[in-house]
């Protein structure tokens, strides 16, 4: 088989091509080639590939997931027919790291890349929905206007009380805030419609608000967030992609405190949060298990990112039966 390592960068693609035998060393077949990421580029880079006889059933084709410059050689790639994986640069950083690897180069990186992908085997990647991919970039749109509105406030807020103030500051701010204001009205109102449209985002939608905390924007934010549902097994793959697993700290005689990871996806990790806080003042189960855990001496905010987490694995396991959130739901006991 093949790998095909990619470097992906604004305007160029360094690709390093590798022929992986069953058994031994891989090989290098030629130079790192440049192409440009474009149409024509890609086009070129297939071309290339063909001439090594590098057919999609037999390459597995390697990236990493930095800025939003892989994506488009990533689906021209997927619908040619290749095996595209698609990894956090984490692991190659330190993949680096383990191979003692001196000094950086898009030529370097290419190689590096590529001998990840021979040494590791990553799993696929495949394309988004195109209606959870649409309502990701609504909501991360939101979160932008959102957060540009709490700074207008905040700026209005210090012209009220300053000694003097210039009236067309005054104006200038109140149109801002007035713009942005409209914005978020028209992109909460595009969320809804997103929502509303038959189908299975829909469906999903409707099972993920009958767990207690989780409105429809929490669900739009986690639907849009994780869209590997069908390649997760285990719902601690989610708390781990959330960043919300522990991370136990122990050698030897030394214990340390027991922390979260916060690898992983900030959006995701802020929304179960919210949704935790809003549970733990209700009177249900979920709200009793978070005051349980108050009065065995847990922190509070240690106390709420365990029900956070609990309130991301009841999410999983809803999506994953498709069934509605049942309050008296009990696990079977394991047969002794």
């Amino acid at each position: 088989m093949f790998v095909l390592g990619l470097d992906v960068g604004l305007s160029d693609l360094y690709a390093r091509l590798l022929d992986v035998p069953t058994q031994g060393v891989p090989v290098a077949l030629g130079d790192v080639r440049v192409f440009c990421n474009s149409p024509e580029g890609h086009q070129a880079l297939c071309a290339w590939l063909e001439l090594h006889r590098a057919v999609p059933a037999l390459t597995a084709v390697v990236m990493e997931s930095t800025g939003v410059y892989w994506e488009r050689i990533a689906v021209c790639l997927h619908t040619a027919g290749f095996a595209v994986s698609v990894v956090n640069a984490a692991q190659i950083k330190y993949f680096a790291k383990s191979m003692l690897r001196r000094g950086k180069t898009d030529k370097m990186d290419a190689e590096l890349i590529a001998r990840y992908g021979a040494t590791m085997r990553p799993a696929c990647w495949t394309p988004t929905d195109a209606c959870v991919e649409s309502l990701r970039a609504l909501i991360h749109e939101r979160d932008a206007v959102v957060e540009l509105i709490t700074l207008e406030k905040g700026r209005h807020h210090a012209l009220d009380h300053r000694h003097t103030v210039q009236d067309v500051v005054v104006r200038l701010c109140d149109e801002r805030l007035a713009l942005l204001t409209q914005q978020r009205d028209q992109l909460n109102t595009a969320i809804q419609d997103t929502i509303a449209l038959p189908g299975r985002l829909h469906v999903q939608i409707e099972l993920l608000a009958s767990v207690p905390g989780i409105g429809q924007l929490t669900a739009a934010v986690l639907l849009s967030e994780t869209g590997h549902l069908d390649e997760m097994h285990r719902s601690e793959q989610w708390t781990a992609y959330a960043g919300l697993s522990p991370v136990p700290r122990q050698s030897g005689a030394m214990v340390g405190r027991c922390r979260i990871s916060k690898i992983g996806n900030a959006r995701l990790r802020r929304a179960m949060y919210m949704s935790a806080v809003t549970v733990s003042r209700l009177s249900n189960p979920l709200g009793a298990y978070y005051r349980r855990l108050v009065e065995q001496g847990k922190p509070k905010k240690m106390a709420l990112i365990a029900l956070a987490r609990k309130l991301l694995r009841i999410c999983f396991a809803v999506l994953k039966t498709a069934q509605p959130f049942d309050p008296a739901y009990q696990r079977p006991l394991k047969a002794a």
